[in-house]
């Protein structure tokens, strides 16, 4: 309305501006304002005005020019009220201008397959979810704020624990709760071997001396490391009195020491002690004759023991009966005989076989 007021006003000035004759000169009224010194800068301010008066000369006004007076006068009123109404409807047209765009918006979404309906509230931030959800834990999230609860980084599509209704990445969920390895103390990811009660990565559990994984035989203990079976019964079991080795079944205590039963024999002839009775010589069993044999007590005639008096020739001793002439085989005393070749002789004997 207001532009085609303004357009019917230009063409009716050409028209007057055809039709009237006009004078124009101009009047300036010049005036020069010098006031008193400025007490701040101490300039003299000086004021120059320059007004400009037109003032036309001719007839008096015709009727077209009346006319354009009270038409400008009413386009001036018209332009006046519609800036007035504009302004009061200005908020109310915006307003209809966002649900506008809004409402574009959604359409333009709906074409490209993006949905804005609300799907939920975040469970981090508690506010509406329009657009990409994360479903998790039985909550939804905004994928921004679906985080691990330790180091804060977002998860989006990784794997992720959970432990007390809370996420966790997988390195700091490890970190945190995965049992850790007793050899080297790092988190167990995988499988676990739990003995001596605590927990071990497989490659880890193994002998303390040897450095071998154990096989099916398994393993022992002492003193809270483990050792495989030949380790340990080297190491920790007791040996045999008879051939320094592991005894692993049954044994026999005897001299302060544990024996295999097929060790425990006469440390000479290597025989089983009949009955079970054995001589103790320097910590070691022998059977009776060679106990006495070790000891010097047994008869050079016989070769038995002697338990009772006894006789001492040549270095050796005899049962009293036993010590006899070489020749003669008759009883001797001590004193009275004769030696030749490490032998006994009576006087006669030895007369008749060296005199």
């Amino acid at each position: 309305m207001l532009v085609y007021f303004e357009f019917a006003s230009i063409l009716l000035v050409l028209y007057i501006l055809q039709n009237t004759k006009f004078n124009v000169h101009d009047t300036r009224n010049v005036s020069y304002v010098n006031d008193t010194a400025d007490e701040t800068d101490g300039k003299t301010r000086i004021t120059v005005e320059r007004k400009i008066q037109r003032t036309f000369l001719g007839p008096a006004a015709s009727p077209a020019t009346r006319e354009l007076d009270d038409l400008m006068a009413s386009l001036s009123e018209t332009k006046i009220k519609d800036q007035q109404e504009s302004h009061q409807t200005q908020q109310p047209k915006k307003a209809h201008q966002l649900d506008s765009m809004l409402g574009n918006l959604q359409a333009s979404m709906d074409k490209q397959g993006v949905s804005a309906t609300q799907k939920g509230v975040c469970a981090a931030c508690h506010k509406p979810i329009v657009g990409q959800v994360v479903t998790a834990l039985g909550k939804t999230w905004h994928p921004e704020h679906f985080t691990c609860a330790h180091c804060r980084q977002e998860l989006g599509s990784k794997n992720f624990y959970e432990r007390e209704g809370q996420p966790y990445c997988e390195d700091d969920y490890h970190k945190l709760y995965s049992p850790r390895c007793a050899y080297c103390n790092g988190p167990i990811l995988d499988k676990c071997v739990t003995a001596l009660d605590t927990n071990w990565h497989p490659e880890h559990f193994f002998c303390a001396h040897c450095g071998k994984q154990f096989g099916q035989e398994g393993f022992h203990e002492k003193d809270g490391k483990p050792y495989c079976r030949s380790d340990y019964l080297s190491l920790f079991a007791p040996k045999c009195g008879g051939c320094t080795k592991p005894i692993t079944d049954n044994y026999i205590t005897a001299l302060n020491a544990q024996w295999h039963p097929e060790c425990f024999v006469c440390r000479d002839c290597r025989q089983p002690f009949q009955g079970g009775s054995f001589f103790d010589h320097e910590g070691q069993p022998y059977c009776e004759t060679h106990y006495h044999a070790k000891r010097g007590t047994l008869c050079a005639g016989c070769h038995k023991p002697i338990s009772g008096r006894c006789i001492t020739a040549m270095f050796r001793k005899f049962h009293p009966e036993h010590f006899v002439c070489s020749f003669c085989l008759k009883q001797l005393n001590k004193g009275t005989f004769k030696e030749q070749n490490d032998k006994p002789y009576c006087h006669g004997c030895f007369e008749k076989l060296f005199g």
